[in-house]
């Protein structure tokens, strides 16, 4: 078979969220964070054919990337990668020495707040978040308006950064970790829960990320 460039921009996003992944057999891709902030999910076009660990992911897909147009063999062993007269292998690591995903499919308990936010709009949020160094995006509801906010929650007075995405009668402030935030670029529709969960739907990827103890949420 081989990757479909969609499907390795994908794989690039997931490597940094979890250096290791494991391929179920059929077209989903999962993955987690060791911490189990974020969690991640792609439907591709490409049908993998094994259960497959893969324990650095970023060395697979640079293993892919010395060939313009890779052939991959997924055996019981190992992934064999070739082109032409030339081959690499690579060996499943032991699904023990890989966090992985939950099976069953999460659900948020109770979305208090949802939004559609453009690839603009996130872009110029996280560029502002690292020029100004702040280590935390939020979403805001103050005054009847929804906004995206970069900030730094531990000090108030520092630099902040904000964009208006929507309307909202409630008044919160929920946070996420920017390093969380390794999402593919792209419109999502952000659903938010005061629990401790948001969940960003895009085109073809699904991301689950937690939302900071800290935030707050006030109904009306």
């Amino acid at each position: 078979m081989k990757l479909s460039s969609e499907t390795i921009a994908i794989l690039k996003n997931f490597s940094l969220i979890n250096q290791s992944i494991i391929f179920k057999p059929g077209n989903v891709i999962k993955t987690i964070s060791p911490q189990k902030t974020v969690m991640a999910s792609a439907t591709v076009t490409d049908e993998f054919p094994v259960e497959a660990g893969i324990y650095n992911l970023g060395r697979f897909l640079a293993t892919i990337g010395l060939r313009e147009a890779p052939e991959l063999e997924f055996g019981e062993s190992s992934v064999t990668i070739s082109e032409g007269d030339s081959s690499s292998s690579v060996r499943y690591a032991d699904a023990s020495m890989i966090i992985s995903p939950p099976d069953k499919e999460i659900k948020i308990p109770g979305v208090d707040v949802s939004v559609d936010v453009t690839a603009d709009q996130f872009k110029e949020v996280l560029n502002a978040a690292g020029v100004l160094g702040l280590p935390e995006v939020a979403f805001v509801g103050e005054d009847g308006v929804c906004y995206l906010k970069a900030i730094d929650s531990a000090n108030p007075s520092a630099d902040s950064h904000r964009i208006r995405v929507g309307e909202t009668d409630d008044t919160f402030t929920l946070i996420i970790k920017t390093e969380n935030l390794n999402i593919l670029s792209g419109d999502y529709t952000v659903e938010l829960s005061s629990k401790g969960i948001s969940k960003f739907t895009g085109e073809n990827v699904t991301y689950f990320i937690a939302i900071e103890s800290k935030s707050t949420y006030s109904k009306g």
